[in-house]
């Protein structure tokens, strides 16, 4: 089994059913509701999934161009941020939802994934043991304003990782965790997928 086929069995489900259901489904003013005063809302969520995977996986993957900066993401989002929203405070979060539009924030996703199926296309198993050193995460997360705060602890935690584990976890294993938290969102706010 090849990369591409092995990555698409659990990215194809994540998309095309899961977080598909939320684009379909869920009203979009109840996607900018935090639910709880300590929660995030499913928009937030749907953004930093799509910051962590666009980011992760162009620059620490490949070390090519990200998404966002190819499509004038940040002005049809209405948004003025360039990093992946993690350490943000829940104001920030408010803020973020009273900002969004969601309808840019869905073809930023769909652009994102495009790119997504494009680069396992062309990785090669034996480039995926390279691992990340601290010059280039430093580019990334200070230079390049990913690291919305703590760019050193985010840089202590990477140094080391193989693009081999950035792929898996920007790609696949964090855009699950937040399906999980989108799913207790959905919950509190009474949504009932058909």
């Amino acid at each position: 089994m090849n990369i591409p086929t092995i990555f698409l069995q659990r990215y194809d489900p994540l998309y095309n059913a899961y977080l598909a259901g939320y684009w379909q489904q869920v009203p979009r003013e109840k996607m900018l509701i935090r639910p709880h005063p300590r929660a995030n809302s499913i928009a937030w969520n749907l953004w930093h999934i799509a910051r962590c995977e666009d980011a992760g996986l162009n620059r620490f993957v490949v070390d090519g161009t990200q998404v966002l900066d190819d499509g004038n993401w940040l002005e049809r989002m209405q948004l003025p941020w360039r990093h992946h929203g993690s350490g943000m405070s829940l104001a920030e979060v408010d803020e973020l939802d009273k900002r969004i539009n969601l309808h840019a924030l869905q073809e930023y996703s769909q652009a994102v994934q495009e790119r997504t199926r494009t680069l396992l296309k062309s990785l090669k198993l034996d480039d995926l043991d390279d691992a990340m050193e601290e010059n280039h995460l430093k580019k990334i997360l200070v230079d390049e304003g990913l690291a919305h705060s703590n760019a050193e602890g985010f840089i202590k935690n990477y140094l080391g990782w193989t693009k081999g584990k950035c792929l898996l976890t920007f790609g696949l294993t964090h855009s699950w965790q937040h399906l999980g938290e989108m799913e207790v969102l959905a919950s509190l706010l009474r949504i009932e997928f058909g």
